[in-house]
C-alpha cells in the first residue's frame, strides 16, 4: 500500500517555472524534506541548460526513481493524503484532497461502478432480458446475478452510492492485482480512474463520508505536510463531522454467496451510515 507517513508539498521557481514540489517518506518528515529538495535541485539543473528531448528522459527517470522506494513502483503525486487512522497494516483510513474519509485496503475488495450500463457482453445480456424499460438497480441486479451463477465461488455486497454503485467482493481469487479481479471488473465495467489508482496505489479505496459539496461547505484547506495537516484542518474537520451526522454514503442492496463476517466489512457499513436506510445518499 503506497500511503507514506510523512509528506510534504511546496511551489517554487525553479529556472524561471513554477513547479510543484513532493517529498514522502514512511521514515520521518526529515527524509520526505531530503526527498523535496533532491527534487528541486534536480529541476534546478535541468532548467539551466536548453532543454532537449534526452535531458527531459534523464530528468523523468531520475524523478521516478526518488518516486519508488525500495523497488515498490510509482508513487501518486497528488495522494498525498493526512492519515486519519490505522487500522492494521492492510486498512488505512485517510482523509483525500476534499476532505471525506477514505479506507484503503489491501484485503477488503471495493469496486466502483457508474449507474450508466456499458455495452459489454454482459450487460447486453441483461438489457436483452428487461428491455430499455428496465431501472438501473434492475439491470444492476441481473448483471450481479449473472455473474454469481458464473462464478459461485465469489461473494459480494451491492449497495447503492450516489451517483451509481459500490461492490465488496471476497473469495479464494480476489486479491490485489489478481487477473480474476481484473475480470471482475471489466465485466462490470468498473470506473477505469479508480482502477488505475487503485493500481497504483497498490490498495482498493472506498469513500466512508459524504462529499462536501453536497453537504454545501466549503473547500477543504489543503496542508503544506503532513504534520500540520491537523492544526491546518481541524476547524474545517469540525464543521464537516457534524454537518455528516445523520447522512449516509451508501445503502446496501444485496448479498450474494456466503455472509462477510469481518471486521472492515462492519467498520464500512457503520461509517458509510448504510444502516441509517437514507434515501438520500451523499
Amino acid at each position: 500500500m503506497k500511503i507514506p507517513r510523512y509528506w510534504v508539498r511546496e511551489q517554487r521557481e525553479l529556472g524561471g517555472m513554477q513547479c510543484r514540489l513532493r517529498g514522502f517518506s514512511d521514515e520521518s518528515m526529515d527524509a520526505a524534506r531530503q526527498m523535496l529538495e533532491e527534487r528541486a535541485r534536480l529541476l534546478q539543473e535541468f532548467y539551466a541548460e536548453p532543454v532537449t528531448d534526452e535531458r527531459a528522459q534523464t530528468l523523468r527517470a531520475a524523478l521516478a526513481a526518488l518516486s519508488e522506494p525500495e523497488g515498490q513502483g510509482e508513487y501518486v503525486a497528488d495522494m498525498l493524503e493526512p492519515v486519519f487512522h490505522r487500522l492494521n497494516e492492510s486498512n488505512i483510513i485517510t482523509r483525500n484532497r476534499y476532505g471525506a474519509l477514505v479506507l484503503n485496503s489491501t484485503d477488503t475488495c471495493f469496486a466502483d461502478v457508474d449507474t450508466a450500463l456499458g455495452s459489454g457482453s454482459l450487460w447486453e445480456l441483461v438489457k436483452g432480458i428487461f428491455g430499455k424499460g428496465a431501472t438501473p438497480e434492475q439491470q444492476m441486479l441481473a448483471a450481479m446475478h449473472s455473474l454469481h451463477a458464473e462464478c459461485g465461488h465469489v461473494s459480494s455486497r451491492l449497495y447503492r452510492t450516489a451517483k451509481g454503485w459500490r461492490i465488496i467482493f471476497s473469495g479464494p481469487e480476489i486479491s490485489l492485482g489478481a487477473p480474476f479481479v481484473n475480470e471482475l471488473f471489466n465485466r462490470l465495467q468498473v470506473d477505469p480512474l479508480y482502477s488505475t489508482l487503485c493500481r497504483k496505489q497498490a490498495c482498493w479505496r472506498a469513500r466512508l463520508t459524504p462529499k462536501p459539496h453536497r453537504l454545501h461547505l466549503p473547500r477543504c484547506p489543503q496542508p503544506a505536510s503532513s504534520e500540520e495537516a491537523a492544526a491546518v484542518q481541524a476547524d474545517w474537520v469540525r464543521e464537516y463531522e457534524e454537518a455528516c451526522k445523520g447522512k449516509a454514503v451508501c445503502r446496501l442492496v444485496e448479498t450474494f454467496g456466503s455472509a462477510m463476517q469481518n471486521a472492515i466489512v462492519e467498520l464500512h457499513d457503520q461509517l458509510t451510515g448504510v444502516n441509517l436506510q437514507s434515501d438520500t445518499l451523499l
